[in-house]
């Protein structure tokens, strides 16, 4: 097995105790509430601006459209209904829309619950399959179809779909050795930029993206939605990262996009950033522990220029045997998967003497 280049195993924690209580009251205010003049224009700002880009996307030589019809689960007929349907169910939820859109020559169903974020989905009615990466289910995505990306859009208050293929600029998006001895580099999954649009990262022959070394995407500023590194053997799984971030701020209220796609430029990841270690539980400084308290300690590895959280780290030339349980804890069936490459975390007095130590797995 080659050496690996990551290497993340001994942590040490000092605890910090801090206890800060603080009460405030709210004294009720006049019942009249005056329209704020602020908000109206925003709001009317937003249809314009709606309006607007609606009428530039409509107006492209090859925009097709559609007519969304009021249907229900029950009358769809499908033997394998996506995720969302199933989700649908699971809520107790039946009406949803459906419509037949071509485009370049193919005709394709579509699906579209309440959410166009994520109740989404096109179905290529010749070959009856539809994309399946994570973000496939929001109409806003760029959406790889038959190796063309398109773009999608609701008009007409979401009784039409308009879709046309995407004619904006392209830049390449590699992956690098960062100074590494390396004979095999891959990646696949899917990246995203703000407003809900994702963009498959790799070849879709089928369904979901097949590994590359680099691949090309419309222009913008990405984050890792799901994304899977291959480095020989070894394999990091990411996403953008929704715990705190290295300043101690929420990173979903501060996303960074920093996987800059350009025309002229090429991004290349090479995890070249030195990693950091943030720990999720206990808060620091947001909790106080008597003696013989049991505390629960989780933490998470990630870049911190980029907030990418790593999620997993495996060793691909090993494989190890996997109980899948149901319920009640009896094994449903096994399966040989990759070593997870878990670190050992050490937890340790200011003075050095270590007083708790053990295996924190990833996930």
């Amino acid at each position: 097995m080659k050496q690996k280049s990551f290497g993340f195993t001994r942590v040490v924690l000092g605890i910090l105790i801090l206890m800060m209580t603080w009460m405030s009251g709210c004294e009720k205010k006049a019942d009249v509430v005056e329209p704020n003049p602020t908000e109206q224009t925003t709001t009317e700002k937003k249809t314009v601006d709606q309006n607007a880009a609606e009428k530039e996307f409509i107006s492209a030589s090859d925009v097709s459209f559609c007519e969304l019809e009021e249907t229900t689960i029950s009358r769809l007929g499908m033997a394998s209904p996506p995720s969302f349907v199933r989700r649908m169910e699971r809520a107790k939820r039946d009406n949803l829309k459906q419509g037949t859109i071509t485009l370049s020559g193919r005709k394709y169903k579509v699906l579209l619950g309440d959410d166009p974020k994520q109740e989404f989905h096109v179905l290529d009615i010749e070959k009856n399959t539809a994309p399946y990466w994570w973000g496939a289910w929001s109409v806003h995505s760029k959406h790889m179809l038959d190796g063309k990306f398109y773009e999608f859009m609701l008009i007409e208050n979401g009784d039409k779909l308009a879709g046309r293929p995407y004619t904006g600029e392209f830049g390449t998006f590699k992956l690098g050795k960062g100074g590494r001895t390396l004979e095999k580099m891959e990646m696949s999954g899917s990246i995203k930029q703000a407003g809900y649009i994702a963009a498959p990262v790799g070849t879709i022959s089928k369904r979901s993206p097949e590994p590359v070394a680099e691949c090309s995407l419309p222009v913008g500023d990405y984050t890792p939605d799901i994304m899977s590194v291959s480095y020989d053997d070894l394999r990091i799984s990411m996403s953008h990262n929704y715990y705190n971030n290295a300043d101690g701020k929420r990173s979903m209220d501060n996303i960074v996009y920093g996987i800059g796609i350009r025309k002229d430029q090429p991004y290349v990841l090479d995890f070249s950033n030195k990693p950091m270690i943030i720990f999720e539980s206990p808060k620091k400084g947001g909790a106080s522990f008597s003696l013989g308290d049991e505390i629960k300690f989780s933490a998470v590895l990630i870049d911190p220029k980029l907030d990418i959280m790593i999620r997993g780290l495996d060793d691909t030339s090993v494989k190890i045997e996997k109980e899948y349980k149901d319920n009640d804890g009896n094994v449903v069936h096994t399966a040989k998967i990759a070593k997870s490459l878990d670190p050992t975390v050490v937890i340790a007095r200011s003075d050095g003497e270590i007083v708790g130590e053990g295996i924190m797995p990833f996930g």
